[in-house]
């Protein structure tokens, strides 16, 4: 049974007449009367009953056409269905990141993408670097806003960078270097430290403590909490000093004190990472959105970070900073 004798089915059935259906699908009278006849004989019943004047469904002609109609119906909604999941359209959108790096453009990049395909559904989940590695082997995210990939995985995947970090120190504000507008690492060599676990983000862990190394000493660990809001917290609580991607200042934590260090370190990359291949319409269509709009994310990244070397990285108003050197 093919799809055409539903719809010459269906016209005839509509229109009451084979003549007015061989008009409307533009298609010789004879093929019509015929592809029906066919239809009925592999149905094994009548469908139609034919006058000279008219044509009337049979009760078997009602019951079938019903069906047809909605055959044709899903028929068509399938076709549509599938040109616009091409586009990427329709489907889903799975992403995975880490808040205090994202929180900046990551929400305003979304509305926009939704408002260009609201059919797609958009899901947003909160993992750390290691954690959206996992999530790609098992194929539960497609996007993923991270630190710069291990070595052994770089092959495996597209990596864009969406803008770069400054690394910085964070201190709590009761420390008796907290005033200071920067600092060297060597004079924290005595205090305890609290850093990022190390299995949660080891590229970018191992950058920190070889800014340590490179000042001359090895840091003092007495606590690796998972997450970045959680490192801030145990500063804040004088359990120790730190070293930080700037961005974390997004979690406005009380009783810490942001502070650049001398010699400056390199930047620390945000980037998009996806798997190599041929991306899916609707991750096609995020990275193309992504694309356009990286200059204003980079641009209002660089205000920000000014505003913070002024607000958070500089002295308190009053005060009289001093650098640590």
């Amino acid at each position: 049974m093919e799809l055409r004798y539903l719809r010459y089915f269906a016209t005839v059935a509509e229109l009451r007449s084979f003549t007015r259906a061989a008009e409307k699908l533009r298609i010789a009278q004879p093929a019509i009367s015929q592809q029906i006849k066919t239809l009925e004989a592999e149905l094994g019943v009548m469908l139609l009953l034919r006058t000279k004047r008219s044509v009337q469904l049979t009760a078997a002609g009602h019951a079938f056409l019903r069906d047809a109609v909605d055959i044709l119906g899903r028929t068509e909604a399938a076709r549509s269905n599938a040109r616009r999941a091409a586009k990427g359209e329709i489907g889903t959108l799975s992403v995975g990141c880490f808040s205090s790096a994202s929180s900046r453009f990551l929400p305003e990049v979304i509305q926009i993408y939704r408002e260009q395909f609201p059919a797609v559904r958009v899901h947003l989940t909160e993992l750390t670097p290691s954690q959206q590695l996992d999530a790609f082997a098992r194929g539960t995210i497609d996007v993923g806003f991270t630190r710069p990939l291990p070595k052994n995985h770089e092959k495996d995947f597209v990596q864009t960078v969406i803008y770069r970090d400054r690394i910085v120190a964070v201190l709590p504000d009761r420390h008796s270097l907290a005033k200071s507008r920067s600092i060297r690492l060597e004079k924290l060599s005595n205090d305890d430290w609290v850093l990022f676990k190390r299995s949660e983000g080891p590229e970018q862990v191992d950058r920190f403590t070889q800014l340590c190394a490179t000042a001359g000493f090895f840091p003092r660990i007495v606590s690796e909490p998972a997450m970045m809001q959680s490192v801030l917290m145990l500063v804040a609580a004088g359990v120790g000093v730190s070293i930080v991607p700037l961005c974390v200042s997004c979690f406005h934590q009380s009783g810490v004190r942001f502070i650049p260090i001398q010699p400056a370190p390199s930047y620390l990359d945000l980037r998009a990472v996806r798997p190599k291949g041929e991306p899916q319409p609707t991750v096609g269509a995020f990275l193309d959105l992504l694309g356009q709009q990286l200059p204003q994310i980079k641009a209002k990244y660089e205000r920000r970070e000014i505003k913070d070397d002024r607000i958070r990285l500089g002295a308190r108003a009053g005060s009289t900073p001093q650098s640590s050197r």
